[in-house]
């Protein structure tokens, strides 16, 4: 019970000093600098049948200090062995997001994307489709210097059909950095 107490209280103290010197550090920069956000996401998966690599970077420009606005790009690498099967394939696409902050980090997020998909059958034909995809979520990003951070969310594609390459719900991990 005690450990409960110190760590709520540490994480209080914690919490209330770095968004002062979150604010204060946002107050000495000029008004230029604290609009634009550079970051994205990566992903690697390894297994003995496959890997996945995903790059996304992305420039985002703050409307005000909550409220985040951008493009992002999306390159995708799968490849897949089996003993019978072989294939690789690339998917590439981009769009556009917003970020609300709504209260110290906790953060509604929405996304517009179209990919260009590669849909490989068992019979190693291909067929290249555009997909769109609505993403609607929420999540929590961590300040750990001025404008950097790091951010997981939690995303629904509201647009999700047989066609798409995302399985409900999608998680992402991504970092941002202000100049």
């Amino acid at each position: 019970m005690k450990s409960t107490i110190v760590f709520l209280m540490s994480l209080f103290v914690f919490s209330g000093v770095s968004s002062t010197m979150y604010a204060q550090f946002l107050q000495e920069q000029p008004e230029f600098e604290r609009k634009w956000v550079f970051g994205g996401g990566f992903g690697l998966g390894f297994s003995n049948t496959g890997s996945n690599v995903l790059i996304a970077p992305q420039v985002g420009y703050m409307l005000n200090p909550r409220w985040e606005a951008g493009s992002r790009v999306t390159y995708n690498y799968y490849s897949y062995k089996d003993q019978n099967l072989k294939f690789s394939t690339h998917n590439y696409g981009g769009g556009f997001y917003t970020t609300y902050d709504l209260f110290r980090g906790l953060l509604l997020h929405a996304e517009n994307e179209w990919l260009s998909y590669e849909k490989v059958y068992f019979n190693l034909e291909r067929e290249r489709a555009l997909v769109h995809s609505i993403f609607v979520g929420g999540g929590l990003r961590q300040y750990f210097s001025g404008r950097s951070y790091a951010s997981i969310i939690i995303l629904y594609n509201l647009n999700e059909t047989l066609d798409s390459p995302y399985e409900n719900p999608l998680f992402r991990i991504g970092f941002g950095f202000g100049l």
